[in-house]
């Protein structure tokens, strides 16, 4: 407030001046030219002179600015760069549209004056490696390597992703491998080499990379506790018997397939089932045993106690036992039926076998069981009635197949 009452103050006393010289003595100025003279006070030819130099000054200062750094310059500038902009955004448009050829020629001929050439040229080698153009898209790549190195390792990534989607798996390999190397950290190299591996069922190395996928979040909780059941499965599914070592030697190596699994996956059904196969080809039918009974006693399963049923391990007294426990709590459960008849038929208990499938085909007739009831009533002696069985089990076996 102070402030402005000075300055109302000092102009107030400069017009008081000012019109005190005035009116001392105003002066005269005479301009002559040709026949024409224009004369003026001092005081008023003063005032047109400031006026017409502050003109002048800013006619000046605003030619300066429409040819520098502002007006049309910056006006043409910025229409430039909007009218590349818009060709980017046209080329990713048809991108997303799926028109490969269209989006890959707009990008990459807008590159060069684009202010994000490294986006033209990315989406441009993508589009026209989605229209087969595979040496195209390695152009395109190389030109934005070359012209950005430090994307160097963007564009490796990608070229790889082309020859992945190529099947050109040794390739795209040959790329990765060395990244890996230098930056295990990298999850997008981490996603690419599992890609590669589990599509050329390299489930050894896949395992090995397991860890970094976990360690550095590559994948999502779910897709990798999937991959997780994805590998260990296979490389249980995968074991062969060896001839050229000892049946001793191939227990241990199921057994060393089976420590690889991480313990919270081992009550897995689809792992446990693949172990029980493994452990089936080398002849451990105790070792299955032992292991359906922990799996089943903490979780039931049907499929799990169908294969318990069908290990033939050197004591099924005490796993007839084990499954009559179970019939407590699953007393219609065809599976568990089956499972205590076929450990009856180990201990030749054809009365009690007898009853076991019968149950189970009254709950779920199936050539299966019809078959293994009419075996049991062939070892009692009742052959009319087994044939029977047998009949009915043909005709049921025909049905579904036809269904």
């Amino acid at each position: 407030m102070r402030r402005l009452l000075l300055v109302i103050v000092t102009a107030l006393l400069l017009g008081a001046s000012s019109i005190w010289l005035m009116q001392q003595d105003s002066g005269y100025i005479l301009f002559s030219l040709n026949n024409t003279t224009v004369e003026m006070t001092a005081w008023v030819g003063l005032l047109l002179f400031l006026l017409v130099t502050g003109i002048a000054v800013w006619l000046i200062l605003l030619v300066r600015w429409l040819s520098d750094g502002g007006g049309l310059r910056q006006w043409w500038g910025s229409r430039r760069s909007e009218r590349h902009a818009n060709k980017t955004a046209q080329g990713l448009i048809l991108f997303a549209d799926h028109d490969w050829q269209k989006a890959s020629e707009i990008l990459a001929a807008s590159a060069p004056k684009s202010s994000m050439p490294d986006v033209n040229l990315l989406f441009s080698s993508r589009a026209a490696a989605e229209n087969n153009q595979i040496d195209l898209a390695h152009e395109l790549l190389e030109k934005l390597k070359e012209s950005k190195p430090k994307a160097s390792l963007l564009v490796d990534k990608t070229f790889a992703e082309i020859l992945l989607r190529e099947e050109r798996f040794a390739e795209a390999l040959a790329l990765l491998q060395p990244i890996a190397q230098e930056k295990p950290e990298d999850r997008g190299v981490l996603r690419l080499l599992s890609d590669i591996y589990y599509l050329t069922n390299d489930w050894v190395a896949l395992q090995k990379l397991l860890s970094d996928i976990n360690r550095f979040k590559a994948l999502n909780k779910v897709d990798f506790e999937e991959l997780e059941i994805d590998v260990y499965a296979n490389l249980l599914g995968d074991f062969t018997l060896n001839t050229e070592v000892t049946a001793q030697e191939q227990r241990d190596q199921v057994g060393d397939l089976w420590e690889l699994i991480p313990k919270h996956l081992r009550h897995n059904a689809v792992l446990i089932s693949k172990y029980f196969d493994a452990l089936k080809l080398v002849n451990d039918a105790d070792k299955l045993a032992v292991l359906a009974i922990k799996s089943i006693n903490s979780r039931w399963n049907s499929d799990l106690v169908r294969e318990f049923g069908e290990a033939k391990t050197s004591t099924p007294e005490k796993h007839l036992m084990t499954a009559e426990k179970w019939l407590i709590n699953h007393p219609e459960d065809p599976a568990l039926l089956m499972t205590l008849g076929n450990l009856c038929c180990q201990l030749k208990f054809w009365g009690k076998a007898r009853d076991y499938f019968s149950s189970a085909v009254k709950l779920n007739p199936t050539p299966t069981l019809l078959l293994k009831l009419a075996n049991v009533l062939t070892e009692m002696g009742e052959h009319k009635e087994s044939q029977n069985l047998y009949r009915q089990g043909l005709l049921l076996s025909i049905k579904t197949q036809d269904n």
